[in-house]
């Protein structure tokens, strides 16, 4: 018989325990911030443009969930010089990797999970 437990090893740092897969899950957790990201793969997005392609999202969670994904330095929130000095919002190069495991995770659910 094997020891099962010897075999499976967490996906947890050694010096603090943490594991960086549950982590990111956090980073991504709430209904909108997924979706945030994925308007963003298209190129820089103002605030207006981001409530008009998030269907049903309130400002206050929109300006809730920016805030969240500008702090874990997934977005970048970039001020334009223009006379409405608007805000525009694009993925950082960490956000743009992410974008790409996100789509990853499309592509699985299309074929795992059908009308999910």
């Amino acid at each position: 018989m094997r020891d099962t437990a010897a075999q499976i090893r967490p996906w947890s740092v050694p010096e603090t325990g943490e594991c960086p897969v549950a982590e990111t899950l956090r980073t991504l957790g709430g209904k909108h911030k997924a979706s945030i990201l994925h308007c963003l793969t298209l190129g820089e997005l103002h605030f207006l443009e981001l409530t008009r392609a998030l269907d049903g999202i309130s400002r206050k969670v929109l300006a809730e969930q920016l805030r969240d994904l500008l702090d874990s330095g997934l977005v970048e929130r970039v001020q334009k010089q223009d006379a409405r000095q608007r805000v525009g919002y694009s993925l950082t190069e960490k956000g743009l990797a992410l974008g790409a495991i996100l789509s990853q995770l499309y592509d699985w659910a299309e074929t795992y999970q059908p009308g999910a």
